[in-house]
């Protein structure tokens, strides 16, 4: 049995995937969102055992829940045209009424290894024989930098993981500490080792990571203050926090209902695949072996490469002000792999300007008269162009094709009269706004932007011809 172990234990540590700083969480328990801030769960003890996690919260119930409802990332998902935020809001199947001491999640024991959590002293201890911890032996290893309040510890065999009241932050080891205070791999809850403070409630934020869990491939934080159990899941490729940008803008400002999204990464896919319009009306969840989720469910898309995907976001997010986001991706070879989750933040409007590529403030892609304009075919005074947006939110209107959201422009820092915001019949989040030229502007390379609800666009350049039309 002993060898058997060892045997399991190092297939773990070949193939596991690993945990990047500031990653987001896939899953989240309690809430209806990861925005969510109800009644929730107050968890400070967890356990995984045989395909269930029991929490012990504060009302001194023991509640449990079927952790086989959070489809593994490379397993088959099934049926994925659930609701929105299909990973998040398990009900427990069962709880008990049962008076659980608080504090018990500050020691991990697995095989013959202990890991005590030792608050008062702001440091963790390891022994790596259970036999020489319950003598009163001196710690094999003993980790005393980088905590402020060290409340609790998961050691599945493989990675060590320490919860950090005070820095509102979940620190990960890869392979279980040699030496005395070995730095951590990665953290969770904040974007780096420097950062500490507590930001706004999100799917990579942390208030006070009470109790911790890991099943070897999950890792269950029982967020008490936010009344919550986040579920972070490694992964095989990196995904960067700023990942995610609009693709008209190519900026990583939150994003509204409807955006077109861009995703870069590296491996994403194995082949380079536009998405052709379907006859059916019905976009494609995937393309080239890829898939990307929010939230659990698949999202429409527009095309794959190598180092990046394209993606359209929801036009309805609920009431959630944040989500998080994965790249899901089977190869030529029959292998697949996923990313870390990463955060998304989301609000009703934040316009981007299509362009063309090169250095900021990059030519914008504009029309006028149906035609480009272009050194050759410049803009004139007092004219009306065509902009290309994304992200101009929600739909109004009879047709339900005019832009919900006011949107305000300025050409050369002067307001400019938008004549109308539309997102036209078969388009695909990529808006229309007719706006009128000043008719004082001068022969130059001018200036554009858009704004709704104080959310400002990035600025384009255009070139300006004056003089008689």
């Amino acid at each position: 049995m002993n060898r058997l172990m060892a045997m399991l234990l190092i297939a773990v540590s070949v193939s596991a995937a690993e945990f990047q700083n500031g990653q987001a969480a896939r899953a989240v328990i309690g809430q209806a969102s990861f925005s969510g801030h109800e009644a929730g769960i107050v968890a400070h003890a967890l356990v995984v055992l045989r395909g269930r996690l029991y929490a012990a919260d504060s009302a001194n119930h023991v509640l449990a829940f079927d952790t086989t409802k959070i489809p593994a990332p490379k397993d088959d998902l099934g049926d994925r045209q659930g609701p929105a935020c299909a990973l998040c809001g398990f009900a427990p199947v069962s709880i008990a009424n049962q008076s659980v001491m608080q504090g018990i999640a500050a020691s991990a024991v697995f095989g013959k290894v202990v890991v005590i959590a030792d608050t008062a002293n702001h440091r963790v201890l390891i022994w790596r024989g259970v036999n020489a911890a319950a003598s009163g032996q001196k710690p094999d290893v003993t980790l005393s930098r980088g905590f402020a309040e060290p409340a609790s510890v998961a050691f599945d065999g493989k990675r060590l993981f320490v919860g950090d009241l005070a820095l509102h932050r979940v620190l990960v080891w890869n392979a279980l500490p040699a030496m005395d205070d070995q730095p951590a791999d990665a953290v969770l809850g904040q974007p780096d080792f420097t950062s500490s403070s507590v930001s706004e409630l999100g799917a990579n934020t942390l208030r006070s990571p009470a109790a911790l869990a890991s099943d070897g491939i999950n890792l269950f934080v029982a967020d008490a203050a936010d009344r919550r159990i986040l579920v972070f899941t490694p992964g095989d490729n990196s995904l960067r926090g700023d990942a995610a940008v609009n693709s008209a803008s190519l900026l990583t400002t939150p994003f509204a209902p409807g955006t077109l999204v861009t995703l870069r990464g590296a491996a994403l896919s194995d082949a380079a695949e536009p998405v052709q319009p379907p006859e059916s009306g019905t976009p494609a969840l995937k393309l080239a072996g890829v898939e990307v989720f929010l939230d659990g469910t698949p999202l429409p898309l527009l095309a794959v490469s190598s180092d990046e995907v394209q993606v359209q976001l929801p036009y309805d997010f609920g009431n959630a002000t944040a989500g998080s986001l994965y790249v899901r991706t089977e190869h030529s070879n029959g292998t697949v792999t996923v990313t870390n989750a990463i955060p998304l933040t989301f609000t009703a409007t934040y316009p981007g300007i299509f362009a063309f590529g090169g250095s900021e403030p990059r030519s914008g892609l504009l029309l006028h008269a149906g035609a480009p304009i272009t050194s050759d075919s410049p803009a004139r005074p007092g004219e009306t162009v065509t902009v290309w947006a994304a992200g101009l939110g929600v739909l109004t209107g009879d047709s339900k094709a005019e832009v919900a959201t006011p949107v305000s422009a300025l050409v050369n820092g002067q307001p400019a009269e938008v004549v109308s915001a539309t997102l036209p019949p078969g388009a695909v989040g990529v808006y229309e706004v007719r706006v009128i030229l000043p008719a004082d502007l001068a022969s130059d390379d001018a200036r554009l932007a858009i704004s709704q609800n104080g959310n400002a666009s990035n600025i384009v350049t255009f070139p300006v011809e004056s003089g008689s039309q």
